[in-house]
């Protein structure tokens, strides 16, 4: 069987080696797509250049790989920049001969269609991690409020559609400043981490968890009426209680007071259910903390005489 190198070995014929600086182009995005090249030794970047920010490097290539086929082969002008990262010596194939080839020979298609592959799951795998590293807070992996403001607004659109409940829990780690101040920021960090981890287990495979920034936490719980809601947040507030913080030699003790508002009862907007659940928050706070305060605030008493 043919491997790779003996498959593009033929390739050989049709062009020709030439050097290549560190640094230098082979060719840059929006070029014609007028030859193929075989990397024969070197490493090569596949840049893209957007108009504003920094290059974006989509692959690394190593010795054995093609590059620009595609536009070789549609007519099209380059998709990328290619940039060499190291020296390097390239095989400079005429695009109309390695087109010639191609028709011809078709375990060169098969082994660069398998080289397409690999390219696409790389890519598939970093634009995942990407996308991962930007809707989740990097200190306690949950999500991080800018993507859970946005799903918060589309689940509310949802639920109104349907007529399902949806209900919101914030949650303030009390005293947190003082615990902060008086064991320093990696003890809070670790704080952080196993509030963050207390809420996670206990919700639902569907609950929406995130860090809302500094010691609060957000959590969206579809299809929850008012009472189960409370019944979820007293739940976090006890496993919080129970958790073991600070060391064996100087155990803490932490807990968090929490706000509960249910959609509609409570609110009718995605703003107006956040504010809700934020003043019942703030209600469980004056009241003493380490406790869950849910449903409505009261209406305003009369004016004083």
């Amino acid at each position: 069987m043919r491997s790779a190198r003996d498959s593009f070995s033929d390739l050989h014929a049709l062009g020709a080696e030439q050097p290549l600086e560190a640094g230098r182009f082979l060719w840059r995005e929006g070029d014609h797509g007028d030859e193929v090249v075989l990397l024969l030794d070197g490493v090569l970047d596949v840049v893209l250049e957007p108009t504003s920010g920094e290059p974006v490097i989509l692959r690394t290539l190593e010795p054995g790989a093609i590059v620009g086929e595609f536009a070789a082969l549609d007519g099209r002008g380059r998709s990328a920049a290619v940039r060499a990262v190291t020296p390097c010596r390239v095989l400079r194939v005429p695009a109309p001969a390695f087109r010639e080839l191609v028709a011809r020979r078709h375990d060169i298609v098969l082994e660069l269609f398998w080289q397409q592959v690999d390219r696409v799951r790389s890519l598939t795998g970093r634009v995942t991690q990407t996308h991962r590293a930007a809707i989740t807070d990097s200190l306690t992996g949950l999500y991080n409020f800018g993507f859970f403001r946005d799903r918060l607004g589309l689940e509310v659109d949802r639920a109104r559609a349907t007529g399902d409940p949806l209900s919101l829990a914030v949650f303030d780690i009390d005293h947190f400043k003082g615990y902060n101040d008086r064991l320093g920021h990696a003890a809070g960090n670790e704080a952080l981490v196993k509030v963050a981890f207390a809420i996670r287990s206990a919700s639902r495979r569907g609950d929406v968890v995130a860090r809302y920034g500094g010691e609060e936490f957000v959590v969206l719980l579809y299809g929850a009426r008012r009472a189960e809601a409370a019944a979820f947040a007293d739940q976090i507030r006890s496993r919080i209680e129970a958790t073991p913080f600070g060391s064996p030699e100087r155990p803490e003790r932490v807990t968090v007071s929490g706000g509960v508002a249910t959609l509609p009862d409570d609110a009718d907007s995605a703003a107006r259910l956040f504010e809700a659940a934020d003043a019942n928050l703030y209600r469980a706070k004056e009241s003493g903390r380490n406790r869950v305060v849910a449903g409505a605030p009261p209406p305003p008493g009369p004016p004083p005489r």
